[in-house]
């Protein structure tokens, strides 16, 4: 397990991948609403791939530096800790609530992306030029 980084696809991109077929392109015909949509998408995609890569640092250190334990590489020190979980532990919870907020935030604009998308292709209903009849006692 040393210093071998398992490839991973793009956690922000696979996201978007996966809830909207593709990644939003750059065109200014789609309306105001779906081009900043799909930019914020990009955005936030970046943003997660980031967090996740973090994450899978910090937890690829503390299982390195875990595994010597397991195969007594490691070197005791009398009196001394080397502190790989009190370090490692709360960066790797803080990283992990991140991916999760990053996850839901990028979730909300694909749901928003595909509603403006929908409205933006459906034809408008059609406009009746007949009066509408009321119940008679209202």
């Amino acid at each position: 397990m040393t210093g071998a980084r398992r490839p991973s696809p793009r956690l922000g991109e696979a996201t978007v991948r996966s809830l909207l077929g593709g990644i939003p392109v750059r065109d200014p015909a789609s309306g105001q609403a779906a081009a900043l949509l799909g930019r914020l998408i990009r955005e936030e995609a970046d943003v997660l791939d980031g967090i996740d890569e973090r994450l899978q640092a910090q937890a690829e250190y503390a299982i390195e530096q875990l595994s010597r334990v397991v195969d007594g590489r490691d070197q005791y020190r009398h009196r001394s800790t080397d502190g790989v979980l009190q370090l490692t532990g709360p960066q790797i919870d803080m990283l992990l609530a991140r991916r999760g907020d990053a996850v839901r935030h990028l979730t909300g604009l694909c749901t928003a992306f595909k509603a403006v998308s929908q409205t933006a292709t459906a034809p408008a209903p059609a406009v009746s030029r007949a009066p509408v009849r009321r119940p008679a006692g209202r």
